[in-house]
């Protein structure tokens, strides 16, 4: 198995994980934060899709992030920024999207990536992804990304245990 199609498996598993989790929220279940220190899943799922935007989108292939292109950035009402490092006071003023429309832009920024892993070479996986700043090349990056999806999908998992009594007993079928 190369790179590409670890991370490629890495980001479908992580959205079987993802999916599952957001079975059967409401609306509420979705905004709600176990405390004012803590993130909701609404907060998780736009940080983790908008650095997946970022990532797939503008750094790797040097285009205009889905979330500004396709007026995600409008249609969710949501900052224009990631959420990265964000404080308690951004968090409580952070307006949660609705459910389905954030679904909308994970499943386009999701299409996007899988599309971008399709066409990528293994020769292009050992690029540099900015010349003037190594050591980080294209493979480096995926997998950098695919192990911080995977970590946020892991939170999202938690706090719908938290919320909804959910635990998981085995993997989801993708």
């Amino acid at each position: 198995m190369d790179t590409k199609q670890m991370v490629t498996a890495s980001l479908n598993q992580s959205y079987g994980y993802l999916n599952r989790s957001l079975e059967g929220l409401t609306q509420e279940d979705f905004a709600w934060r176990p405390n004012d220190q803590c993130n909701s899943i609404a907060f998780i799922l736009w940080h983790a899709v908008r650095v997946e935007d970022y990532f797939f989108t503008r750094v790797l292939q040097r285009k205009t992030a889905i979330y500004e292109a396709d007026g995600w950035v409008e249609k969710l009402g949501t900052p224009p920024d990631s959420g990265y490092g964000y404080t308690v006071e951004q968090l409580e003023s952070w307006p949660v999207p609705k459910l389905e429309d954030l679904r909308g832009y994970t499943d386009a920024v999701r299409r996007s990536t899988l599309a971008y892993l399709e066409q990528i070479t293994p020769e292009k996986m050992l690029e540099l992804v900015r010349p003037d700043r190594p050591p980080d090349t294209i493979g480096g990056i995926l997998i950098r990304i695919s192990t911080e999806i995977a970590l946020h999908m892991g939170q999202i998992d938690y706090i719908h245990g938290l919320r909804c009594g959910f635990v998981a007993t085995e993997a989801p079928q993708y």
